[in-house]
């Protein structure tokens, strides 16, 4: 009975885990068309992505990014990258990104999270 309740206990604690990387991952796909994850992809429209997170923004070799941008001095760590998804524009006025912003604060904790674990 011990072992049925540790199992059950188990489960819960995964499947939401586990509902959370399935949002996050539909929540990139309007993100896709402009950037790549994985080690090793091209750039796209944007940059790749694939360990930007902790870094400094504006970095990736093979990329042109905008002078806001490169000299905004940015470290992509989650509170950043919040107020980056939120509205890019606000956060440096004269980047290159078209994107308007994702509203739901939701929805960028959930984008965040799949980032990180996407692109080590």
């Amino acid at each position: 009975m011990l072992y049925r309740a540790a199992f059950i206990a188990v489960l819960l604690l995964t499947v939401p885990a586990a509902a959370n990387e399935a949002r996050g991952k539909r929540l990139f796909l309007q993100c896709q068309a402009c950037h790549s994850l994985t080690a090793g992809a091209p750039h796209k429209v944007g940059p790749n992505l694939h360990g930007t997170i902790g870094a400094k923004a504006a970095t990736r070799t093979g990329y042109t990014y905008s002078p806001a941008l490169t000299k905004a001095g940015l470290v992509w760590d989650d509170s950043t990258l919040d107020r980056w998804l939120a509205r890019p524009s606000a956060v440096v006025p004269g980047n290159k990104m078209v994107f308007i912003g994702m509203s739901r604060p939701e929805d960028r904790k959930e984008l965040i999270a799949y980032l990180k674990r996407a692109t080590r």
